[in-house]
């Protein structure tokens, strides 16, 4: 896919954020609201950053990944984790995200129909708390959605992700 994005982050409390989403006729879920008011998710100072999306056969994940495995792999390509804040403002730039073909939103047990999670870094260890944010867009509606999984769950393959630009990237063609 590799999508390229420029954004500014800036600090926001979690009110701020619903609000400015809210605005956007954005969507969210509970996980994401939940990911909002860790204290962590906030960056403490305006920064500009370049973003990339790739699908993690693209990274050199053929079979797909943990997020650990993923953590491990990125700073030897030129990539790394973006701030936890990524999502909100790559949301409310990417309009023309693709529609996804499948409508289901939860339950699945599985990475969604082109669901674009936003590599973060991981603010909390705990299983029940969201591990960060993916965007969907569904019949339409734009989503911005937090998830859970624990350290076993293995993202496919063809599984998007957005990475920060580190240095230039390295991507994988076969």
């Amino acid at each position: 896919m590799h999508e390229h994005f420029d954004l500014i982050i800036e600090p926001l409390s979690p009110d701020r954020v619903k609000k400015m989403l809210e605005e956007n006729c954005i969507f969210i879920n509970q996980y994401a609201e939940q990911f909002f008011t860790h204290p962590r998710f906030s960056s403490a100072q305006k920064v500009d950053i370049s973003v990339f999306i790739a699908s993690l056969h693209e990274i050199g994940f053929k079979s797909g990944a943990t997020l650990d495995d993923i953590f491990k792999r990125i700073p030897s390509i030129g990539l790394r984790p973006c701030p936890p804040s990524t999502g909100v403002f790559l949301r409310l730039l990417w309009k023309d995200q693709p529609q996804s073909q499948n409508s289901i939103l939860s339950g699945t047990h599985g990475s969604p129909d082109l669901a674009v999670t936003v590599l973060s870094e991981v603010v909390s260890r705990n299983d029940d708390f969201p591990k960060g944010l993916y965007l969907r867009n569904v019949e339409g509606n734009l989503w911005l959605r937090g998830y859970i999984c624990d350290a076993s769950y293995r993202f496919p393959g063809d599984a998007l992700f957005v990475f920060e630009k580190a240095s230039d990237p390295v991507f994988y063609n076969g």
